[in-house]
């Protein structure tokens, strides 16, 4: 996280009280946050809620300060003249737990490469992933090649598809479930185990998975490993099962060598033998303070650690496989540690609305929270996950979404929670068209994001920077107005649209720091910057500026030429009438009831 010194970032209490699901619209005045929490107490969440909690702050006096324990603590920022830390070490506690190690810089970049040689660095992404957008897609191989070709034939540069129901399904009273057995099902995929070879070789096109380190009691997985004893234990000395609403797991028990080496050794056999390019690792927030590990510390106290173990046993596998560099999982759960041990994150469940304390929005202050303690590389959800109490995602949403993910690391999309009731990107012809826009922009620029990955890795810069990160004598730069603005790189300025038409008009504003900007979009000049503009910004336009003077003043220069956006009537902002998806989608108490397991473990 940052903290300015002086005003209003300073004057908050930051509670470090481990990972969990950030919950559902993480804002008590919202009526949606208050539906969950009449489910489910607190299940609603609020603006401290997050998968990812670090003891870690960079001071605009130029230092950054971290604690190394994985106790749960409190950074105190509301007097001016002095920060006070809470570390809690338990009762019997008698002295500070772990060690705070201060750094400093005379700018934020040094402090970013001081930072992150402490805490580590995400390896290089590798170039296949700049051939296009990664969709989510599932229901069979079919279907799974039914969307590729449809998606190609309307313009769409597909880098690979996700399917994260390769293992199958199950059914309960709530609906369809992934079945948390992590082996291909080749009923639900038949024919997988070769078309995934022909799809790399004949189609360029890669296929990517879904895993987390829970074993669903019916599965074969979870018979071997209960068998193992390499599940993690309750009081009584049983293999400890949570309920993931009507259907039971145990955990694997990643602190037991042989079990994090038998996992390990799946991962490799199961997914990356198997011939998947990448994954998503899940999850890894959810660990129950009662439970007993096999290294003896207890729950409370590895609950932070608990990601970091968990990206360990994807990163060793990669490893081991020697496909560094060339394999791409993404994880939303992380503490102090993720960033050696992960390739890239992603933002989590975020709502399908325009709301900022759940929504859109709220994307950009977590990245740049995130780059700015050490890790710097995330991406998020083309059109947001969670769909609960009549929120569903409309085409102008999904869109917003896709125009600016094409200013980020990563483009990939999700169908959502529920899917049938949600607007995809394959509900019409303007909205594929529109993606295949955005991804093409998104390749254009890929010899100028590919320079800043490489900052990335070598220096430890993030790749999506606050303001001030380069304007660090610019007060308006720290406001905190402008946390819904970003630098990629440091030539490259986005501001992207995140609210509707309705509330816009298509017309958005931005600050423009002290400099020489070109709009990226038709060529204007605006010298000096210090400046707010209004321009225009209509669906397939996010604004961005570049530094006049940037030597990869080309590359946008092409990026502005992408194909023209296409013409439509206006989107429309209801679901589509049909069902998008030939998978059901979860009704709303099983997600609900989900979410209610982090109370049971946190």
């Amino acid at each position: 996280m940052v903290k300015k010194c002086r005003g209003k970032w300073a004057r908050t209490v930051v509670p470090i009280t481990g990972t969990f699901l950030m919950g559902v619209g993480r804002n008590k005045s919202y009526e949606i946050t208050f539906l969950a929490d009449q489910d489910t107490p607190d299940s609603g969440g609020d603006y401290y809620s997050t998968y990812w909690v670090q003891p870690t702050f960079v001071s605009s006096r130029k230092y950054f300060a971290h604690f190394t324990s994985t106790r749960n603590g409190q950074l105190d920022f509301r007097n001016e003249l002095f920060h006070e830390i809470e570390i809690w070490g338990g009762p019997d506690a008698t002295v500070f737990p772990g060690m705070l190690i201060l750094g400093t810089g005379e700018t934020f970049p040094e402090i970013s490469t001081k930072l992150s040689g402490l805490l580590g660095r995400q390896p290089l992404l590798p170039d296949w992933l700049y051939n296009g957008v990664i969709l989510g897609v599932q229901g069979g191989t079919d279907l799974m090649l039914q969307y590729l070709e449809q998606a190609q034939s309307e313009g769409i540069s597909v880098a690979g598809l996700w399917i994260q129901d390769w293992a199958g399904r199950i059914t309960t009273s709530c609906g369809r479930r992934l079945f948390w057995n992590w082996e291909w099902d080749p009923e639900q995929y038949p024919g997988l185990d070769t078309e995934i070879i022909r799809l790399k070789e004949e189609e360029n096109v890669r296929l990517f998975a879904y895993m987390n380190p829970n074993l669903n009691r019916e599965g074969d997985m979870y018979i071997e490993a209960h068998e193992s004893d390499y599940l993690i234990k309750n009081t009584s000395g049983h293999t400890y099962l949570v309920d993931y609403g009507e259907f039971f797991c145990g955990i694997v028990d990643l602190t037991n060598p042989e079990a994090f080496s038998w996992y390990k050794e799946k991962i490799r056999t199961n997914l990356i033998d198997f011939g998947f390019d990448g994954w998503m690792a899940d999850f890894g927030e959810y660990l129950p303070p009662d439970a007993v590990f096999f290294n003896g510390v207890s729950g409370e106290e590895l609950h932070n650690l608990w990601p970091v173990l968990w990206a360990a046993a994807n990163r060793e596998a990669v490893e081991d496989a020697g496909r560094l560099g060339d394999i791409v999982f993404w994880m939303r759960a992380g503490f102090t540690g993720s960033q050696n041990a992960s390739v890239i994150t992603w933002a989590g469940d975020q709502l399908v609305d325009f709301s900022t304390a759940d929504g859109l929005a709220s994307i950009i202050p977590a990245t740049l929270s995130l780059g700015m303690s050490g890790y710097g590389l995330n991406h998020f959800d083309i059109g947001g996950y969670t769909s609960l109490y009549g929120v569903v995602r409309t085409e102008e949403l999904l869109l917003r979404y896709a125009d600016f993910a094409a200013f980020t690391p990563m483009m990939r999309s999700h169908e959502g929670n529920r899917p049938s009731e949600n607007w995809q990107y394959y509900s019409s012809v303007y909205s594929m068209k529109m993606l295949g826009r955005a991804t093409e922009i998104y390749i254009l620029l890929k010899n100028y994001t590919r320079g800043v990955l490489e900052e990335v890795t070598t220096l430890g810069y993030p790749a999506q920077r606050p303001l001030f990160y380069h304007y660090e004598d610019d007060p308006r730069s720290y406001d905190d107005s402008m946390k819904y603005q970003y630098l990629l790189g440091k030539d490259l300025l986005v501001s992207p649209v995140y609210l509707p038409s309705s509330e816009t008009n298509d017309r958005w504003s931005v600050y423009l720091p002290p400099d020489d900007w070109v709009y990226l979009w038709d060529g204007t000049d605006h010298t000096g910057g210090g400046e707010i503009v209004t321009i225009d910004a209509p669906l397939g336009v996010t604004p961005v500026f570049y530094r006049k003077d940037s030597p990869h003043a080309q590359f946008f220069r092409d990026a502005a030429n992408a194909p023209p956006i296409p013409e439509s009537p206006a989107p429309t902002t209801e679901p589509p009438t049909t069902p998008g998806s030939a998978v059901s989608a979860s009704m709303d108490l099983a997600l609900v009831a989900v979410i209610a397991i982090r109370l049971m473990l946190v």
